[in-house]
């Protein structure tokens, strides 16, 4: 048998916090709610995650489109392309030297021009206009004498409202969730989201 030299710590149960807090306050709730910072920091996360659900979702939109499409010809080409930067990415530090190099350091757009366009967010919207989106309904419009642009906007995207859908939810989580992006490229507090402040 091996003895220890430490004995078990002795615990004391007073049994006083149950289900509520003992001394249930506000206090902190209203510290927290009348400084001007904290709605400063989310009215700029709300900035944020608009406007990336906007640039992002019209990207993905416009790239998935002729991915998803059999007679582009550059189909598979674009497509590997794109989904190497999956596989391959830069790094914080490359990352970093990009957005200072194109003078978006402390700048607003530094939040939501890196970030412009999800990869996995092409896919699953390739995907999704590929399956639900019948090539005899593209090839009708077609016929009709619509165009590229005519047929993406009248037909694909009212047919693509569920994936909008997922997409909004995807890129405004992601955005609000963002903390590292605004660590590295957001030193001054005004420009700050909540999460950082």
């Amino acid at each position: 048998t091996v003895s220890c030299a430490f004995s078990e710590p002795q615990y004391v149960v007073t049994k006083q916090v149950v289900f509520l807090p003992k001394g249930f306050s506000l206090e902190a709730f209203k510290f927290v709610l009348r400084n001007r910072d904290v709605y400063l920091g989310f009215m700029n996360s709300v900035i944020y995650s608009g406007v990336a659900v906007l640039f992002n979702t019209t990207l993905t939109i416009l790239l998935a489109y002729p991915l998803s499409r059999r007679y582009f010809s550059l189909r598979k080409q674009l497509t590997v392309f794109v989904v190497m930067t999956m596989f391959f990415s830069a790094g914080m530090i490359p990352n970093f030297l990009l957005v200072t190099n194109l003078g978006l350091y402390d700048t607003r757009w530094a939040m939501i021009l890196p970030s412009a366009l999800s990869v996995y967010n092409v896919i699953i919207t390739r995907s999704y206009i590929e399956n639900n989106i019948h090539e005899s309904l593209i090839e009708s419009a077609r016929i009709d004498g619509a165009n590229d642009f005519y047929i993406l906007f009248k037909v694909v995207v009212p047919l693509s409202k569920p994936i909008i859908a997922v997409l909004v939810l995807f890129v405004a989580v992601d955005k609000w969730n963002s903390y590292m992006d605004a660590l590295m490229y957001l030193p001054s507090q005004e420009l700050q989201p909540i999460q950082l402040y």
